[in-house]
């Protein structure tokens, strides 16, 4: 049996998926949080194999969740299973150490033979990555945030403008950093108005 945490703020979300997980015999639910800091003030027993947990929750989103849990723990399969796809999002995912970034859309048996993939040791993403030689070029829609946040806007207006939420807008900056090695947002538009990206 693997032995699984969820976190996730939609109990009724969270009530399925511990179904069909049991359902399948494979699984045991042994704890269920509805926020991030429910989960932190909680030790983890070492028994337990699988966390799978969403990334916006009230207080703590799960990114800042997985950041401080792998301080800690190194062994703990951790699985995001979000509806944000867009790739600044996976890219976050692996980065900070997550083993896969999965699609809530997924249907359920698909979803169940990725977890037991995970379990047994591989790194999965329901979502196609850019391709190594790609990774330093902007997208579209990184070019768009890029342009406001040189006009001097916050994440939160950037993301009320382009109808996304301010947390996919800092994802995008980071992984925006991270592309051009730069170390933080001045140096980000600095560097994009040099290269002529701007």
């Amino acid at each position: 049996m693997i032995r699984t945490i969820l976190v996730d703020d939609h109990t009724l979300f969270c009530d399925g998926l511990e179904r069909v997980l049991s359902e399948t015999k494979k699984f045991n639910v042994v704890k269920k949080f509805n926020s991030g800091r429910g989960l932190l003030t909680n030790p983890i027993d070492p028994t337990v194999n699988l966390l799978i947990i969403d990334i916006e929750m009230p207080g703590l989103n799960g990114f800042d969740v997985i950041k401080r849990l792998r301080l800690k723990n190194k062994q703990l399969k951790i699985v995001i299973l979000s509806m944000h796809e867009e790739i600044a999002y996976s890219n976050e995912a692996y980065s900070i150490g997550a083993d896969a970034f999965l699609s809530k859309t997924l249907d359920s048996s698909a979803l169940v033979d990725l977890l037991i993939r995970v379990n047994k040791g591989e790194t999965i993403s329901s979502k196609k990555l850019l391709p190594k030689e790609n990774s330093t070029l902007l997208s579209e829609r990184e070019i768009e945030v890029l342009k406001l946040l040189a006009n001097g806007k916050t994440s939160k207006e950037i993301g009320f403008e382009l109808n996304i939420s301010p947390l996919t807008i800092k994802a995008h900056r980071r992984n925006m950093i991270k592309k051009l090695k730069v170390s933080n947002s001045s140096e980000l538009i600095r560097k994009v108005f040099e290269s002529g990206i701007l």
